[in-house]
């Protein structure tokens, strides 16, 4: 089966004085790669660090977490760094994943170069076809990412994880921070992009509008655990359950 199997996972972390803050609790579900879904909830609910467990960032504490029947525990660096060709993340900070001194360009062009086998003209050509879906006007591509607004390198972000061609892309609080007409944009790129391509979409967010706009499955957390979860229909109605 592919898709992400989430299977009992916990996550707990120790203070200096080695007491453990339990973060997450046992989550447990599963994420098909034709899929968008949705982790809502409050800071401090635990979605970001599940956000990292699901990239490889850190792991859990107990439980399994599979993409593609393979248990992702078991990937070495260099296996990691091939399935970073498969799944990508764009997080709220999306300074931490630029490079602050480099053009727009070189910023997006590294990734092809290290994830892909695109010749350059190939990889200046996506670049561009990117640039257009995201809005972002061609003269940025030679702007420093420094002097980018925050709305403008989460949008950089999301065009350099899109470049990639991956077939599962989380978004960490991706909207959050943006007027509404950014969002929009934001959120019309994914819909778009999904329709073209069929990358499916992990969203953790805390705008419940935005999730029922993008994804079919929605969880919502609370201290580290699943407390509801609601399927959209065809109709865009919700049918809850309590868990």
């Amino acid at each position: 089966m592919e898709g992400f199997e989430v299977n009992a996972v916990s996550k707990i972390y120790y203070d200096e004085k080695q007491r453990p803050f339990p973060v997450l609790h046992e989550i447990s579900f599963h994420w098909p790669n034709t899929e968008n879904i949705a982790i809502i909830g409050e800071s401090g609910s635990g979605k970001s660090t599940l956000a990292r467990l699901l990239v490889g960032l850190e792991t859990p504490t107990t439980g399994k977490i599979l993409m593609d029947n393979n248990d992702m525990a078991s990937w070495s660096r260099s296996v990691w760094r091939k399935k970073r060709r498969i799944i990508q993340a764009v997080f709220q900070d999306a300074s931490g994943t630029l490079n602050p001194a480099r053009s727009v360009y070189h910023n997006v062009e590294e990734a092809l170069c290290n994830l892909t086998e695109l010749t350059r003209c190939q990889r200046k050509e996506r670049i561009a076809e990117l640039m257009e879906l995201t809005h972002m006007r061609p003269e940025l591509l030679q702007v420093p990412t420094r002097q980018l607004s925050g709305g403008e390198q989460r949008r950089l972000a999301l065009l350099r994880a899109l470049a990639i061609h991956p077939k599962y892309l989380i978004l960490d609080e991706v909207t959050s921070g943006l007027d509404s007409i950014s969002t929009d944009a934001v959120l019309k790129v994914l819909e778009k992009y999904h329709a073209e391509y069929g990358c499916a979409y992990l969203m953790i967010t805390h705008d419940k509008q935005t999730a029922y706009r993008i994804a079919d499955h929605i969880f919502e957390m609370q201290k580290g655990a699943f407390v509801r979860e609601a399927i959209r229909t065809e109709t865009n109605k919700s049918s809850k359950k309590g868990q």
